[in-house]
């Protein structure tokens, strides 16, 4: 349904400020006109990416586009990878999808990106524990304060540019 409408919710349960309804609506494109709702522009692909209203490229295999994203991409963008592929793998494909994401996170670091870690869920069913996210960003070497933190701070600063219309 997501895919059909061109829509998605991130569901984030947060007290601050940014977050009017606590949904930050997922979006393929900018929308024509302002908004009554936040929302960031999602990419999959390095190639579509429109440096000014893309807010996330979702990374599936971060060593196939690392040096692309030093060429073509503006820092402060989100890439996000997801949890949904992992949960399918077997273990050797799992151990290079963890490593996948500790060196994703250290290009974030230093080259000045948010690194995002979702579900990818598409259903109740398939989403992912506190638990669980908190273990994986563990056993990644990052720490899960940090990680909540930056990311908090990023999405603050996505919502601060956004211009919105009385509801």
């Amino acid at each position: 349904m997501a895919q059909i409408s061109e829509i998605d919710v991130v569901g984030i349960d947060y007290p601050g400020k940014i977050l009017m309804d606590n949904f930050v609506y997922r979006l393929n494109r900018k929308p024509a006109e302002s908004t009554s709702y936040p929302y960031l522009v999602v990419c999959r692909r390095i190639e579509d990416i429109s440096n000014s209203t893309t807010d996330i490229l979702m990374v599936e295999d971060f060593r196939r586009i690392e040096a692309d994203l030093k060429k073509r991409v503006k820092k402060k963008l989100g890439l996000e990878v997801t949890v949904f592929p992992a949960r399918k793998q077997d273990g050797p494909d799992t151990g290079k999808w963890f490593n996948q994401i500790r060196n994703l996170y250290k290009f974030c670091k230093l080259n000045d990106y948010q690194f995002i870690l979702s579900s990818g869920a598409n259903s109740a069913l398939e989403m992912v524990s506190g638990r669980s996210f908190e273990s994986i960003l563990k056993i990644c070497d990052i720490k899960p304060e940090n990680y909540w933190k930056d990311l908090t701070e990023w999405l603050e600063a996505k919502y601060q540019r956004m211009v919105f219309v009385n509801a």
